[in-house]
């Protein structure tokens, strides 16, 4: 009988003991909060402040020596760690123009307000991107095509097929397509495009674009057919940005340009 009770013993403690590696390796509670999220760079320094992974807003200053004075936001660049979120909230900015700001995964460079700005809180976590990039690889798949490709029916039709692009199980009655690479269509959400309402944002710059329309309302996935509409024109475009960083959503194009203090224009 004690024989028996020592092996069950054994058996317990080495199941503890699995379970605890396999929480530690998967990133439980105790090693997200220790995981680095974000790490802030000093421009002269060379130090580093690291962020943790924390699901809460910390309402804190950033500052310390690295900051040169509590409260004193000069970090020249700083990266997101792979699957990782930075929402920062600051004072003093009219550069700006918004109380807070968010970034995903990537490493940044000059993308933060100047001298005289301060950091009020911020959150950084490695759970909430997901969410993020999944609304953008969802736009990406919808709306952007190859630069060097070619708007027509059959382009229309082959990629609308491809793609799977289907509204509610129907062929989907109208998809445009950008003709251009990720980053510039990502950047109409930061610094190549204007606010006109909310989250939607209007581009400085002109795009080649098609606009598929279907041909059939009579068929159903996946033998949806597309005519081409505006082939190949150069529009402005207009899409929904998530936390002003990833577009999540095509609203439009127009041939007019963004006019600095009008709002609510397409």
């Amino acid at each position: 009988m004690l024989k028996i009770l020592f092996l069950v013993s054994l058996a317990l403690l080495a199941a503890s003991h699995i379970q605890s590696v396999k929480s530690s390796s998967s990133g439980g509670s105790d090693a997200g909060v220790q995981k680095p999220c974000a790490r802030l760079f000093h421009p002269e320094t060379g130090e580093q402040l690291e962020l943790p992974s924390l699901p809460e807003k910390k309402k804190k200053l950033l500052g310390g020596a690295a900051a040169g004075s509590e409260g004193a936001f000069s970090f020249s660049s700083f990266t997101v760690m792979d699957g990782c979120l930075l929402s920062l909230w600051v004072a003093g900015s009219q550069e700006w123009g918004l109380e807070s700001r968010s970034f995903p995964s990537g490493a940044y460079l000059n993308q933060l307000p100047g001298a005289g700005v301060s950091l009020t809180s911020y959150q950084c976590t490695c759970d909430q991107e997901n969410k993020v990039m999944a609304s953008f690889r969802d736009f990406k798949k919808r709306h952007i095509a190859g630069r060097n490709e070619n708007g027509s029916g059959n382009f229309c039709t082959r990629k609308i097929r491809h793609r799977h692009i289907y509204l509610n199980g129907r062929c989907k009655y109208l998809n445009t397509f950008v003709f251009a690479d990720d980053n510039d269509v990502i950047n109409v959400c930061r610094n190549q495009g204007y606010p006109i309402s909310n989250n939607l944002y209007k581009s400085r710059n002109q795009f080649r674009i098609v606009d598929c329309k279907n041909a059939n309302q009579n068929r159903r996935p996946p033998n949806c057919t597309y005519t081409a509409q505006n082939a190949n024109a150069w529009l402005y475009i207009v899409v929904a940005c998530d936390n002003n960083m990833l577009p999540v959503h095509f609203e439009g194009s127009s041939n007019r340009p963004p006019v600095f203090g009008i709002t609510g224009r397409l």
